[in-house]
This record gives C-alpha cells, structure tokens and sequence, in this order.
C-alpha cells in the first residue's frame, strides 16, 4: 500500500496530522464525489429510485463483506447505530424477570437504552461492569455477571473511552452458554482491525460509517444472525419492513412492480 497514495484521497491530511476519528473521520475524495454525485442527480431528476435502491442494496452487500463474508440477508441498513440499537431493543423477547449485562466502557447509549428497560419493565436488573484499574473488564467478571436469567449482553468492541479492546469471543460464548442474545457495537472498531461478525459469534452487530470508515452521516448497518431472527418480534415497521417490499424484491431480481402491493399478506393468520 502506497501511504502518500491514500494521504492524497483524504484532503485534510495535507493541512494536517488527523487524530480524531474515534469522533468523526474526515471524507476521502471517493466519498465526497459519492454524496455529490448523489446532490446532483437528486436536482436533476428529484425521486429517483430506480438509481438509489440497487446502491442500497449493494452498500448493505459491501458491509456485509467487511465483516466477515455475512450475506446479504443479514444485513439491514439504518440512519445511525442509535435506531439499530433501539431497533433491538424494541424486538427481542426478553427472559420473564431477566437481566441485562453491559459495560461501563459502553459508548453511553449502550449504557442509557438498557437502563430504559429497565426502567419500562423489560428487565428486573441491569448490571453494570466496572473497569479496574488497568481499564479493562476482566473475563471473570462477565463470567459472574452472566447467569440464566440474561436476556441480553451488549458490548462495544472497542471502548469509546479509553479504547479497551474486549474479548467479544469469549463474552459471546459465556452469554451463549446462559442462552442470552449478544449485541456487539463495532462503531470504534471497524476500519481499525479485522472483525468477523460470525467466527465471533454475536447475534447482532451495530456499526456507523462516519468514525473510522470515514463515511457520511446518516449511514449505518445492523446485521441479524440468521438464526436468531426468529427470536425477535419487531414493536414498529417501516415500509421496507413488509414481506412484499421493493428492496425485497431487489435482492431477489425480482421485478419490482410485477405484483400489486397486498396488506393482508403482512398480516400473520
């Protein structure tokens, strides 16, 4: 890899040495044309789906491929890990007086959102880790906080605050031991190091493009393990979340407008 070849893609390091990513990347070339190219075609023609959708859907394919090989089908994409997030929370059937295990090293709305449940009778407890003194939390604390009664576990891979680096591995396999569903935000990881969602064995995993992927605001993703998407009942919908939805039958080549819309075909028997 050419470094003064990359340099030259991301402006602001020709003014200056850029250590902020873990707050906001700044854009390379490749992206600003992108959000141009899009600006212009938006004046020129307004709505225009026909373009948008397949770049959609190709984004949520390339996330996909960033994190280990997941496909397509795995992934949705969403305006900023805050909605995935919620999008979560607001889905997954939650252990009769049950608990959720988080960590004080959590990005503060991964800490915030599970006290809500808390707090909404969703869970009888949160347990909160602490760090110690080296500012980490060490394996056998998640392994004492972890019992039967988890429902969740969410836990960034990379702190926000001091940049820890968990062992999502192992915490994934302590939770799924107690049959609890494991949610990873990989916002200050991703771009950083290799992640791969799957040989890690969380069932969701959250990520923004605006830190270290150095994308835009208003793009992010949430991939699903197939196989725990059964255990999640979604509280609210948009239009995408439908069984006959226009992305739905994009990545499936089917044709888009071949078949009338049928509301009772979202509604289960």
């Amino acid at each position: 890899m050419n470094i003064d070849l990359v340099r030259k893609q991301i402006p602001v390091t020709s003014r200056r040495a850029y250590f902020d990513n873990a707050g906001t990347g700044p854009p390379s070339i490749p992206v600003l044309n992108a959000i141009n190219e899009f600006m212009a075609d938006w004046r020129e023609y307004g709505e225009n789906w026909e373009e948008w959708l397949p770049l959609i859907i190709e984004s949520r394919r390339q996330f996909g491929k960033m994190i280990g090989g997941v496909p397509l089908d795995e992934i949705a994409s969403v305006p900023n890990v805050t909605s995935a997030l919620i999008s979560l929370a607001s889905s997954i059937n939650y252990k009769p007086e049950g608990n959720i295990v988080i960590s004080e090293l959590n990005f503060p709305t991964n800490i915030y959102l599970w006290h809500l449940q808390k707090k909404h009778g969703r869970a009888k407890d949160v347990r909160l880790l602490h760090q110690d003194n080296n500012g980490t939390i060490p394996l056998e604390h998640w392994e004492k906080a972890i019992d039967d009664d988890t429902s969740i576990v969410s836990v960034d891979y990379v702190s926000w605050a001091n940049g820890c680096r968990e062992k999502i591995r192992e915490i994934t396999k302590i939770a799924h031991e107690h049959d609890a569903f494991v949610i990873a935000d990989s916002f200050h990881g991703l771009g950083v190091f290799p992640i791969d969602a799957r040989q890690d064995g969380v069932d969701a995993l959250v990520c923004g493009m605006y830190k270290w992927m150095q994308g835009p605001h208003g793009a992010a993703f949430v991939y699903t393990k197939r196989d725990r998407m059964k255990d999640l009942d979604p509280n609210y919908i948009g239009w995408h979340g439908v069984q006959d939805s226009v992305a739905r039958r994009l990545t499936s080549q089917q044709d888009l407008f071949g078949k009338p819309f049928n509301i009772e075909e979202t509604i289960p028997a």
